[in-house]
């Protein structure tokens, strides 16, 4: 074929199936008609009696939302120290590093902080876990664990971070190829203006028509509805069934220690916090800690997460 004068128009064969709906679309503006009129006849014909067992399970209600609010109204205070943090960790460049002990002079001189004006105060208790690892892999692995469960924005970054650092490590000796330029790709079709518009318009113009083609009486809609409310109750028992077997099995986690200290003010926190002589050492040279502080009915629900 020889090279010929670009002419832009409407792509009629491409599009020749846009005709066929015309007459779909006049039978379904008079489905519509029809349907308002019928609806309006049913006025004061058609009632509905309430299910007995709404009034039967509101005291449930009550009492499970009371108990939730309850597991969760006092919320502790919260504080992450890592390696990554400004001011925190030691050594230069990417090439950072914080041992345990650092971990917990840093979390006892923050108990002191007076600057901060959401330190904690009154007498509380506090529930001290540390991540421990002697390398960047080792401690995305250990955050990875604790955040699956319990998420907490500073951990996740540093557990990114570190992934990063030895994802930089292992691809830094590779040597990239790149093919003959330039690549291909599929063409962009929708970006067409013509295709673009006439896609907005028949977009909506067939999901008028498909909602015509689910069309189902109201008594199978009710049905239907009632099956999905029962199936969704199945599949979240399910899933919380699934989350208790899978931490019934739990084993000691070596590299994630944990440890509640209290009551007392910050300073007897930061004391108590410094004491003993079975604190990990400097041989996990990467190392992360957080710190609940609140009442005991505030850690409750950490603490029996992390089996204290």
């Amino acid at each position: 074929m020889n090279w010929v004068p670009v002419k832009m128009r409407w792509p009629e064969q491409a599009t020749q199936w846009m005709g066929q709906m015309s007459d779909a679309k006049e039978m379904a503006g008079a489905n519509l008609l029809s349907t308002a009129q019928r609806l309006s006849s049913l006025d004061g014909l058609a009632t509905t009696d309430p299910s007995p067992i709404g009034g039967i399970v509101k005291d449930v209600v009550a009492n499970g939302r009371a108990e939730l609010d309850a597991q969760f109204s006092e919320a502790p205070k919260c504080i992450v120290v890592t390696p990554f943090q400004s001011g925190v960790g030691q050594g230069t460049g990417y090439q950072r590093f914080l041992s345990a002990p650092g971990v917990l002079q840093r979390l006892a001189e923050k108990l002191d902080d007076g600057s901060d004006a959401a330190r904690p105060a009154g007498e509380q208790y506090a529930l001290v876990l540390l991540f421990l690892g002697t390398n960047f892999d080792l401690l995305a692995s250990v955050l990875s664990k604790f955040n699956a469960l319990l998420p907490i924005p500073d951990l996740q970054r540093a557990e990114r971070r570190a992934r990063n650092l030895v994802q930089l490590e292992e691809e830094k000796w590779q040597i990239p190829t790149s093919g003959m330029q330039p690549a291909w790709s599929a063409l962009p079709l929708q970006r067409c203006t013509v295709v673009k518009t006439a896609a907005q318009s028949f977009n909506g113009q067939l999901a008028m028509l498909e909602g015509y083609a689910a069309d189902s009486s109201p008594l199978g809609d009710l049905a239907d509805l009632a099956q999905r409310k029962a199936q969704q109750s199945v599949d979240q028992d399910e899933k919380l069934e699934a989350l208790k077997a899978l931490l019934s099995g739990g084993t000691d986690e070596p590299t994630m220690q944990a440890r509640l200290i209290g009551p007392g003010d910050t300073s007897e926190l930061r004391k108590q916090l410094l004491e003993g002589d079975d604190a990990p050492g400097h041989e996990w040279v990467q190392s992360a800690g957080l710190m609940l502080v609140g009442s005991v009915q505030g850690l409750s629900f950490v603490r029996e997460l992390v089996g204290l």
